[in-house]
C-alpha cells in the first residue's frame, strides 16, 4: 500500500510538470467520481473543472506553438510547481482516507520538487528540438502530442496500476536525458574543433581559444 502511494504521488508529481491542467483536471475527475480524494473542494466542483478545461485548452494552443511557448515558460515554472503540490496535495487526502499518514507539507514539497524538475527536463528537450521542422514535420509536434497521449494514459494507470505508471515515468525520464546528451554531443562534434595548444572545445567561428587564449583559425561562420 505504501509503495503504491509513493508512485501515484512521484507519477501525478511527473506529471503535472508535464501537463499541469490537464494533470488537475483528471485528478478532479477522479475525486469527483470518487476514485479518490480532492484536497479542496473547488476541484470537483463544475465551476472548478470548467475552469481546469479552459486552462488545458490555453496549454494545448501553448504548447503548438513556439512563441507562445517562450512566452509561457517564464511563468510555467511557477505554475507546474504549484500544480504538482496541488497533485500531491490530493494523493496525500486520498492515501489519508486508506490509513496511510504522509505529511501534508511533505507530501506539496515533493510534489513541486518534481513537477519543476520535469518540467525544466522537457524545456531543454524541447528546446533542442525547435527548429528542426515545421507542423506536422516538426519532431517537437509529435513530441507535444505523445506527452498529451501519454498523460492521458498515465492517468489511468496512476488509478489502477500505479507501479506501472511509475515505471513509464521513470523510462521517459532517462530517455528524455539520454536524447538532450546525444543531441549535444551531436552537436559538439559538428561546431566544435579541439584546440591545438591545450585541446580545450572550441567553437568553429571562435577567433581564440577559451582554455588557453592563443589565437585559433576560423573554420566556418554559424548561420
Amino acid at each position: 500500500m505504501i509503495a503504491e502511494v509513493i508512485a501515484r504521488l512521484v507519477s501525478t508529481s511527473a506529471l503535472a510538470g508535464t501537463r499541469a491542467s490537464l494533470t488537475l483536471l483528471c485528478l478532479g475527475l477522479a475525486a469527483r467520481f470518487e476514485l479518490m480524494a480532492a484536497p479542496h473542494p473547488w476541484m470537483t466542483s463544475n465551476v472548478g473543472l470548467g475552469i481546469l478545461l479552459a486552462l488545458v485548452i490555453v496549454e494545448e494552443l501553448a504548447e503548438q506553438d513556439e512563441d507562445l511557448q517562450a512566452l509561457f515558460d517564464v511563468f510555467a515554472y511557477a505554475l507546474r510547481g504549484g500544480a504538482g503540490a496541488l497533485a500531491a496535495g490530493t494523493i496525500q487526502a486520498s492515501a489519508t482516507d486508506v490509513g496511510v499518514e504522509l505529511p501534508q507539507w511533505g507530501a506539496a514539497l515533493v510534489g513541486a520538487g518534481l513537477a519543476v524538475g520535469t518540467h525544466h527536463l522537457r524545456a531543454r528537450l524541447h528546446q533542442q528540438l525547435q527548429g528542426t521542422g515545421e507542423g506536422v514535420l516538426s519532431p517537437r509536434t509529435w513530441l507535444t502530442w505523445l506527452e498529451l497521449g501519454g498523460v492521458l494514459g498515465l492517468m489511468v494507470a496512476v488509478l489502477l496500476a500505479p507501479i506501472v505508471a511509475l515505471g513509464f515515468v521513470v523510462v521517459a525520464s532517462v530517455m528524455g536525458v539520454a536524447a538532450i546528451a546525444a543531441k549535444r554531443a551531436a552537436e559538439d562534434r559538428v561546431w566544435r574543433r579541439a584546440c591545438e595548444g591545450c585541446g580545450a572545445r572550441v567553437r568553429v567561428e571562435a577567433r581564440r581559444c577559451p582554455g588557453c587564449r592563443g589565437a585559433v583559425q576560423v573554420v566556418r561562420w554559424r548561420e
